[in-house]
């Protein structure tokens, strides 16, 4: 007769991190690497404290690949844009989309620590250094 032994593990719980930019010209843009995220997950809310243009990507590759693409054109599918949001004076705060779910792709990652890649577009009217702040639910580490 098999046999097996149920998960011990503590159900996944909401977790935050917040990084800071550099200061950013209006319509400058920054890179940003958040450590501690796991491979896989599901946003829940992303803010910032200044208006800007965030994309999460999978892959480095996929950012720099990204890096041009204007903010009124939508990313091409399989481009590696997980998630792609602005947010404007009114609303600092958004709450993600069922299905927002991130993994990282990069193979230089496998066997060392993951990130999740970003990059943060100023599109304020004024320098800014841009705190952002990503809620999300680690799957796996």
């Amino acid at each position: 007769m098999p046999s097996w032994q149920p998960r011990t593990a503590a159900p996944p719980r909401p977790l935050s991190l917040s990084l800071i930019t550099p200061s950013l010209l209006p319509g400058d843009s920054a890179p940003l690497d958040l450590p501690g995220l796991g491979r896989i997950g599901h946003f829940l809310a992303v803010s910032t404290d200044a208006p800007a243009w965030l994309s999460f990507y999978c892959s480095d590759s996929a950012r720099q690949a990204d890096a041009g693409r204007p903010i009124s054109r939508d990313p091409s599918p399989g481009s590696g844009v997980l998630l792609d949001l602005a947010t404007t004076t009114g609303a600092l705060t958004i709450t993600a989309p069922p299905g927002g779910t991130y993994f990282s792709s990069d193979q230089s990652e496998m066997n060392g620590p993951s990130l999740l890649r970003a990059l943060v577009r100023n599109t304020g009217p004024s320098p800014a250094a841009i705190a952002v702040t990503v809620r999300v639910v680690v799957l796996a580490p």
